[in-house]
């Protein structure tokens, strides 16, 4: 599916949202659905307002976006996760799943799709409990950081095999 159809299913989404919720589609809403749906990874709420006010000339205020992300996270427009300590949103199709793996030197992240982990978590059946999404953190480096890490203990390796002669 290309990024414009991916764009128009949303705004039918969020209109048929706001239809059934009693509330008014409103010009910043769908600028801001619009903007979302750009992105191909992760976003801030400050990111996207700048991007709305630099990159499209939408001026919106920062209560209207945070709002309006909730609204599309209860809609099942977009994920909120939590990435070193600080929000970040990313578009989904109602889909309340995801696998991140997280580096804990550099902070990217990166969307894991093993099938067998999803499977597993999927099977798992708990007593008095509907699962309705699950976000799964994994933290470690990445090939860089790993990397750098190693030259890192090795110079300190170095150091104090030398401070003990």
């Amino acid at each position: 599916m290309d990024r414009d159809e991916e764009i128009r299913q949303a705004g039918r989404i969020l209109t048929e949202y706001l239809r059934v919720n009693g509330l008014r589609k409103t010009q910043e809403r769908s600028a801001l659905l619009d903007a979302i749906y750009m992105y191909d990874g992760y976003f801030t709420p400050d990111l996207l307002s700048y991007d709305m006010s630099e990159k499209w000339n939408f001026r919106v205020c920062r209560a209207t976006v945070y709002n309006n992300l909730a609204l599309f996270e209860d809609a099942g427009l977009v994920r909120k996760v939590w990435l070193n300590g600080e929000p970040k949103y990313q578009k989904i199709w109602n889909n309340n799943y995801g696998i991140h793996l997280i580096c804990s030197g550099c902070g990217s992240v990166t969307d894991c799709n093993d099938e067998k982990v999803r499977r597993q978590i999927e099977e798992m059946r708990k007593r008095r409990f509907i699962m309705s999404g699950y976000s799964l953190y994994i933290y470690g480096h990445c090939v860089k950081c790993a990397a750098a890490l190693r030259r890192k203990q090795r110079k300190m390796e170095k150091i104090y095999n030398n401070k003990k002669r």
